[in-house]
């Protein structure tokens, strides 16, 4: 998945752009997922690198200043004139637009969720030798099981049969969660 191309497509500087690429380059930096757990609402407290290239803490911070600093969810819906509703977005309608900007860059949008985001950050987490705890502080699973099957997609690229004469091609990983 090509996130920074993905948000880069988000382009302009209304409220709905602002909050997309929030949305896009938080949900890979943190490995979110749409929390059926938290239906209270009480929120978790995560590490964010601000990072050089995808940038999603000052994307935070573009967001926090369309948003406001009051308490309710994250990420609100707009409405069709761009105006903020008192809504909390969907895991539908996370999925919705990711699968929009994957569109837009040339990407399978039936490939593609909300839950794209936890697995690219896990997949490639695993293949630059992230150590299995760490990627579990990050993601938060509860369940080693079910961390180790990112490790074992990630895998399938290592010594890879087709490496030496596909060598400058980008082999991509498609996860799929539905």
């Amino acid at each position: 998945m090509s996130l920074k191309a993905m948000i880069a497509a988000a382009e302009g500087q209304d409220r709905r752009s602002i909050r997309d690429r929030a949305i896009l380059a938080l949900g890979l930096a943190a490995a979110l997922r749409h929390s059926k757990t938290d239906q209270e609402g009480e929120g978790q407290v995560i590490a964010v690198p601000a990072g050089k290239v995808l940038k999603p803490v000052d994307r935070l911070k573009a967001w926090m200043a369309v948003r406001g600093n009051g308490a309710g969810p994250l990420f609100y819906q707009i409405g069709p004139q761009g105006r903020l509703t008192d809504q909390s977005m969907s895991d539908c309608s996370v999925a919705r637009l990711i699968q929009k900007y994957a569109g837009g860059v040339g990407l399978d949008p039936e490939t593609v969720g909300c839950h794209s985001l936890r697995a690219e950050f896990l997949t490639e987490a695993s293949r630059n030798g992230a150590t299995i705890a760490k990627m579990q502080e990050v993601s938060r699973h509860k369940k080693i099981e079910m961390l180790l099957r990112y490790v074992r997609s990630a895998e399938l690229f290592d010594d890879h049969a087709g490496a030496s004469f596909l060598c400058g091609m980008r082999i991509i990983n498609v996860l799929i969660y539905r």
